[in-house]
């Protein structure tokens, strides 16, 4: 499958379901907004993981808001997708590089499991990290921030992830408190 616009990794929609596990409703609302459970893809169309992410927050954590769901699914599906194939990879890459060397080389990581997605990351001072993601389309910056801080207890680190741009294709997160 393939998205002028950008795609993402199947793995993700993995993880996202075994940490949600979907069922009824839930399941048939998720196959509307193009992620079929009991038939996953291989890749999968950046737009599908928005509408996805707004049916979890329908679903799974109504009591949230739409930002607020999205960085909680951010943290909750780390655990999940790092139990996948390819979030295997990127854990024992994470355990190798430690989290600010990873994250150093994101933009070359997130390549193997994204297209149509531009990275930069600038070191603004000890311990602290800008990092732009420029997409094609709507993205959610929420959930992004919410990987990364469920990406510290894997790494027993404490950092604080902040947005500090938030832009219908493009978004900053500022990474600080790094070792």
């Amino acid at each position: 499958m393939s998205d002028d616009r950008g795609t993402i990794d199947g793995s993700l929609f993995e993880g996202l379901a075994r940490a949600f596990k979907p069922a009824g409703a839930f399941a048939e609302d998720l196959r509307a907004a193009g992620f079929d459970v009991r038939a996953p893809r291989l890749r999968y169309p950046t737009t599908v993981l928005m509408d996805v992410l707004d049916v979890i927050n329908r679903h799974a954590l109504p009591e949230l808001s739409r930002v607020e769901a999205h960085r909680e699914a951010g943290r909750r599906v780390v655990v999940s997708f790092l139990d996948t194939l390819f979030g295997k990879v990127i854990h024992t890459l994470l355990r190798m590089l430690g989290l600010k060397r990873f994250l150093l080389r994101l933009p070359k990581i997130a390549a193997m499991g994204t297209t149509g997605l531009n990275i930069q990351v600038v070191e603004e001072e000890a311990g602290a990290l800008r990092i732009t993601f420029r997409t094609g389309t709507a993205n959610s910056p929420d959930f992004v921030a919410g990987a990364m801080e469920g990406a510290a207890s894997m790494v027993s680190d404490r950092y604080r992830v902040e947005i500090t741009l938030r832009e219908p294709t493009h978004y900053e997160l500022l990474v600080s408190g790094l070792r």
